[in-house]
């Protein structure tokens, strides 16, 4: 991610977000657990989670709507 339109009030919410961000994947990590009981379906459904996420700090239209709110997790039965 570019910083360099970033205001150091900006950046500390940056590096806010992304801790956040962190306890987010960090969370969702034991779905991915080979012994994990989850459906395919729903594992397809945790992986692109994760990778909005990760696809998340790294948009320019974070950098731009510094409100951005995170992705929702996905709804299904466990």
């Amino acid at each position: 991610m570019d910083n360099s339109n970033l205001n150091y009030d900006d950046s500390l919410f940056v590096s806010i977000q992304r801790i956040e961000r962190n306890k987010l994947l960090n969370e969702t990590d034991k779905y991915l657990m080979s012994d994990y009981p989850i459906s395919s379906n729903n594992l397809v459904l945790i992986k692109q989670y994760r990778q909005d996420l990760r696809d998340y700090m790294d948009s320019s239209y974070f950098t731009s709507n510094i409100s951005l709110p995170f992705p929702d997790f996905p709804q299904f039965p466990f």
